[in-house]
């Protein structure tokens, strides 16, 4: 992240990925570690009761629209998150900004799932985007600046918990993409069409390793 932030310009977020996209990606991300943990609360109320039932495996991402959970995020909260995450990861000469990439859909994947982990974060994720949709959403780009700085340098523990879960986890999305690996020039298992084998300055400090043991 650089010291001087560009105004993020999103308007209105629209979706950027399918849900089985987003799903996958909660998994990759960390909430994988979490199955089979135990039993949460979800679904409908019956008679004034919480309907309580275990979450079991993995989704099956063969038919994702049957998740056993639905995503909570408003459309406010989504262009926040786009805003956000714009800041955290803008727009480079080599690299698409975060919520381009869809970045806010899996943070409403990973706010909406009923995993242990998730359900910690939910609260502190969603409580810290009503209030910087207060300040943002509407806001001159002056503005609009200022209120994501003050979030970035504030001293309160729970803005400041805040801010730091939510740039955790823009950073761990945008880096396990494609153009995240590019951007940090990772490649991969790539075939290579020939072996050129150790560098001279390999085989020297080699060399020179060997003879100190005396080899």
């Amino acid at each position: 992240m650089s010291d001087e932030q560009k105004t993020p310009e999103v308007e209105h977020y629209e979706p950027k990925i399918d849900r089985r996209t987003a799903l996958a990606w909660v998994g990759v991300v960390g909430a994988a570690t979490a199955v089979g943990a135990g039993v949460v609360v979800y679904g409908p109320k019956t008679g004034g009761e919480v309907v309580t039932r275990g979450y079991g495996t993995d989704p099956k991402l063969v038919k994702p629209e049957k998740a056993p959970w639905t995503r909570i995020m408003t459309r406010d909260q989504l262009t926040t998150a786009a805003i956000l995450a714009d800041f955290i990861l803008p727009a480079s000469a080599t690299a698409p900004a975060a919520s381009t990439l869809g970045v806010p859909d899996f943070i409403n994947e990973w706010v909406s799932a009923p995993y242990p982990d998730q359900l910690k974060d939910r609260p502190l994720i969603m409580n810290g985007l009503n209030q910087l949709s207060v300040k943002v959403l509407k806001a001159a780009p002056a503005a609009r600046t200022a209120a994501l700085e003050a979030i970035r340098t504030s001293q309160d523990k729970t803005v400041h918990a805040f801010w730091k879960r939510f740039r955790r986890l823009t950073i761990g999305a945008y880096y396990t993409t494609d153009a995240g690996f590019k951007d940090v020039g990772f490649i991969g298992n790539v075939p290579r069409e020939r072996d050129p084998g150790p560098s001279d300055e390999v085989k020297a400090h080699l060399e020179d390793q060997l003879k100190k043991l005396g080899l």
